[in-house]
């Protein structure tokens, strides 16, 4: 343990000073222009299609199981996959990212805002359909003002998450600082490295700032809508390969056991230790830091240095902490784990403080003025009232990280995303079919658990409808 602390304090050490130069820092004005036009256009669609999906979902109209499951199968492929099948399609370039994060985030955000318009509070829907109002009518005015901080704290975060796939997926698709960073870490140019993990965090730091003054000032999002369609526009795609990619496609869709299938329940296993594993560690720390950083908890001197670790832990894609942290851990589902974790701390840290600080302000101050101390508010008061929503990301994320595993197997972390990986660079098309069924019934089972937890802890779900 002591020898590999040392490796992490070794290799972090290869990182600094990092490259401030001031040729690269203008060349790097434009990849993360186009990582932004990419996430921007990207967001824009993934919003619009995301909550119409999940207001006829939550508005429990015909074919709401359906559709509910068809956003959970698209989510189960990885976005880096769907960038390749994009590729595929629309040839490199902006519109095959742009359209890989759409097609990806539409499911993500669909089924999320679903979870979370099922799990509102019945009292105020149930009051609006005594009075008449038509399904559409209560979601639209029921579901919609009750659960509008939510969808906005998590439509904030999902555009930094989309910033972030841009990154993965722009080294497949589209360029920009994906192209950049996991180049610079290839050619072991740390120095460059580092001041592109600056740059994502600054950026990740400026969203999140305007972020929490759109949740207060929701009119703001008039400008990220004109933004977003701006991109969309000039992202549109110069021509469509459409013969080529029926072509590669038909022999997507003839699985081919692969000749050494007894090691599948061992990837198998693998995937599940880095999912389990990586989840595990993000709740455990995620927790404590959340309340630390929310800001209605503890004064700003405190909150805002933690909020800072935060984005510094989620601004960091898990396929680039992976990279990072070889030296300390090796190749295999360690540095999958790590990798996962440290990222999913940033990431559930985030849900979880903008959770804190969406409760109900009346049942806390009630509490308070009971004479209860800050401990005893936060315990029985907005811990209580934030669970819900809580638990509704923890589950979600471990959807992400059993996905991320196999993302993440490009960096020989194991598991059947390195199987995955390995047949995509060897062109076997009908191997790589049969791998990203694996993974697509490895999500639908840790799928179906949540369905089971969230019975058994009363959390309602959309399979109940």
């Amino acid at each position: 343990m002591i020898r590999g602390f040392e490796s992490l304090i070794s290799n972090l050490r290869l990182f600094f000073p990092p490259d401030y130069s001031s040729a690269y820092l203008k060349f790097l004005i434009k990849p993360v222009l186009e990582t932004l036009e990419i996430a921007a256009a990207a967001t824009f669609l993934a919003v619009i299609f995301g909550l119409l999906i999940s207001l006829y979902i939550g508005a429990r109209l015909p074919g709401s199981r359906l559709l509910y499951a068809g956003l959970a199968s698209v989510r189960a492929i990885p976005d880096l996959t769907l960038a390749i099948f994009c590729v595929i399609l629309l040839g490199l370039g902006k519109s095959a990212g742009t359209l890989a994060l759409t097609i990806f985030y539409t499911a993500a955000m669909g089924k999320i805002f679903a979870d979370l318009f099922v799990s509102a509070d019945r009292a105020p829907v149930e009051a609006l359909q005594s009075t008449g109002a038509t399904r559409i009518m209560v979601a639209l005015f029921g579901l919609l003002p009750l659960r509008l901080k939510d969808l906005l704290s998590y439509g904030a975060y999902e555009f930094e998450s989309v910033i972030r796939s841009a990154t993965i997926v722009g080294a497949v698709a589209a360029g920009g600082l994906g192209t950049e960073l996991l180049g610079s870490l290839s050619m072991y140019d740390y120095p460059r490295a580092a001041t592109v993990i600056i740059v994502l965090v600054a950026v990740v730091a400026l969203v999140d700032q305007i972020a929490f003054y759109v949740r207060r000032h929701p009119r703001l999002l008039i400008g990220f809508a004109v933004c977003g369609a701006v991109s969309l526009w000039i992202n549109l795609p110069d021509s469509v390969y459409l013969s080529h990619a029926l072509a590669t496609y038909h022999r997507l869709l003839r699985p081919e056991w692969p000749s050494n299938l007894s090691r599948l329940p061992g990837l198998v296993l693998e995937t599940l230790e880095i999912a389990f594993g990586g989840t595990l560690l993000a709740m455990v720390c995620a927790l404590p830091l959340s309340m630390m950083a929310a800001r209605n908890l503890l004064p700003e001197f405190i909150s805002f240095p933690v909020r800072r670790i935060l984005e510094l832990m989620r601004a960091v894609p898990e396929l680039a902490w992976g990279m990072i942290l070889i030296g300390m851990a090796g190749l295999g589902p360690k540095i999958g784990i790590l990798a996962l974790g440290l990222h999913s701390i940033g990431s559930l840290g985030k849900l979880y403080l903008e959770s804190l600080e969406n409760v109900p302000t009346e049942p806390v101050m009630a509490l308070a003025s009971t004479g209860a101390s800050r401990m005893a508010v936060t315990a029985f008061g907005h811990l209580p009232l934030a669970v819900g929503p809580m638990t509704v990301h923890t589950l979600f994320r471990l959807e992400w990280n059993m996905r991320a595993a196999t993302v993440i197997g490009v960096i020989s972390a194991g598991g059947v995303g390195q199987a995955l990986y390995d047949a995509q660079q060897m062109f076997f098309y009908g191997q790589m079919a049969f791998y990203l069924l694996v993974t697509w019934g490895l999500i639908m089972i840790t799928d179906g658990i949540n369905i089971m937890v969230r019975r058994h802890w009363g959390i309602a779900e959309v399979q109940s409808l």
